[in-house]
């Protein structure tokens, strides 16, 4: 896939849309295009995040390990979110693991670049991070309504 086609899809998603152009330019230097069948996974949580993915087509399950209940589900991702964003912010593991619900076609940045283009480049850097802070800010909210309806679903119990 040549850069001005990966340029032309990270101006229509969510994530990098608001980016400046000479930034997503930057950006899908360093981008590949990968995809992934349903099933197969992502990225395993408490692993390492070598990449960071956009989603480009597709569903992408969030699970995470409950002690006493196995996997959980704690949320769908689609077209336009990012996936594996601890490798935006070093060498953590995975907060969750990312399974393909159906054919999913993602843009992926390698760790190891991206973050030299954010340290490099402050045009790219800045933005991408507030794109990124945006991102978890979302999933927060989204947490936050989620522990809300087990609460209300609790005090339903009760009653």
């Amino acid at each position: 896939m040549t850069s001005q086609t990966l340029n032309s899809k990270l101006s229509s998603l969510q994530f990098t849309s608001q980016l400046p152009q000479t930034a997503r330019e930057a950006l899908a230097g360093i981008a590949s295009e990968r995809a992934f069948g349903k099933g197969e996974v992502l990225c395993r949580e408490g692993e390492g995040c070598e990449e960071l993915f956009l989603i480009n087509k597709g569903h992408v399950g969030l699970d995470m390990l409950v002690p006493g209940r196995g996997q959980v589900r704690v949320m769908t991702l689609g077209p336009g979110d990012v996936l594996a964003w601890s490798a935006l912010i070093g060498n953590q593991g995975a907060t969750a693991t990312g399974v393909a619900l159906d054919d999913v076609e993602t843009v992926v940045f390698p760790d190891d670049a991206l973050l030299d283009l954010c340290q490099v480049n402050s045009e790219v850097g800045y933005p991408l991070m507030r794109e990124l802070a945006k991102a978890i800010s979302r999933r927060l909210v989204a947490s936050r309504l989620q522990l809300l309806d087990l609460f209300r679903v609790g005090a339903n119990e009760d009653s």
